[in-house]
C-alpha cells in the first residue's frame, strides 16, 4: 500500500479549499436575468391632448364680391388607439389607428360684402381619426423613437348667420366627413408589465371642400371651399399583448 507524502496532500487540499470559495461565489441556479423587453404584439391605450387647427372659408357672389376668413379652430382633445407591432433588432415596424372626440372650435362675426348685413360664423371639428402606419429605431431596449404616416379622416362643422339690417335673419349650415393625410412622430417608453406611455405630435390636413350653387336661370351664383389643418399633441398610454 502507497502513502501519498504530507506535501501532496496539503496541495490537495489547498486546491480543493480554494475551488470550493469559488462555487461559493457562483450564483444560484434560480438567478436567471429577466428577458430583453420585447415591442412586438398587439397593444390598446387611450390618450389626451391638445389641437389647434385652422379653417380656412372662402366664398364668392356672381356680381357681388367675395368674402374670405381663416380662423383658429383650438381645444381639447382625447380618444383610443390599438395597434400592432413587429420588432426586428433595434427596429420597430407597426401600425396604428385611432378615434379622436374633438372640442376644437371657433366663432367669429365680420361685416358682410352688402351695406347693413352682418356674417356670423361657427367653425367646429366635431371628431376626427386617422389610420397609420410606424417605423421607429430603439435608443434604448425600452425607449422606442418612431415616424408615422397615412390617412386622416374627421367631421368638419360649420354654420353661418346672416342678419340684414331691417330684413331679418337667415340661417345655415354645413356639415361633412372629410378625408386627407397626416405626418408625425413621437417617443414611447416602456415601464414593465406590458405598459407604456407616449407622447406624439401629428399634422392632420384633412383637405378642401368646394360647392356651388346656381340656377337654370341665373347660372352661377355662389361658390363656396372650405379647409381644414391642424396640428395635435398627445400624451397616451398603452398595454401590449403577445410578444
Amino acid at each position: 500500500m502507497r502513502f501519498l507524502r504530507p506535501g501532496v496532500l496539503a496541495a490537495g487540499a489547498a486546491t480543493l479549499a480554494t475551488h470550493g470559495a469559488l462555487a461559493a461565489d457562483l450564483p444560484p441556479p434560480y438567478r436567471v436575468p429577466p428577458p430583453a423587453y420585447t415591442w412586438s404584439g398587439l397593444y390598446l391605450g387611450a390618450n389626451i391632448g391638445y389641437g389647434w387647427g385652422s379653417m380656412k372659408y372662402e366664398a364668392s357672389l356672381t356680381g357681388v364680391g367675395a368674402i374670405s376668413s381663416s380662423r383658429d379652430v383650438n381645444g381639447v382633445i382625447g380618444g383610443v388607439q390599438s395597434g400592432y407591432n413587429y420588432q426586428l433588432g433595434m427596429w420597430v415596424f407597426g401600425y396604428e389607428s385611432d378615434i379622436q372626440a374633438s372640442g376644437q372650435h371657433k366663432s367669429f362675426t365680420f361685416p358682410g360684402v352688402l351695406p347693413g348685413t352682418t356674417v356670423t360664423t361657427d367653425h367646429k371639428l366635431d371628431w376626427f381619426g386617422t389610420a397609420r402606419s410606424r417605423l421607429g429605431v430603439l435608443a434604448t431596449p425600452s425607449i422606442l423613437l418612431y415616424g408615422t404616416a397615412g390617412v386622416a379622416y374627421g367631421q368638419v362643422k360649420e354654420s353661418a348667420t346672416v342678419t340684414v339690417t331691417g330684413v331679418g335673419t337667415a340661417i345655415g349650415s354645413f356639415k361633412d366627413v372629410k378625408a386627407g393625410w397626416t405626418a408625425g412622430a413621437g417617443i414611447e417608453g416602456a415601464f414593465g408589465g406590458g405598459w407604456s406611455a407616449k407622447l406624439e405630435y401629428l399634422y392632420i390636413d384633412l383637405g378642401k371642400t368646394e360647392h356651388t350653387f346656381a340656377t337654370p336661370a341665373l347660372g352661377t351664383v355662389a361658390s363656396e371651399s372650405r379647409r381644414m389643418i391642424d396640428n395635435i399633441v398627445r400624451v397616451g398610454v398603452n398595454y401590449k399583448w403577445g410578444g
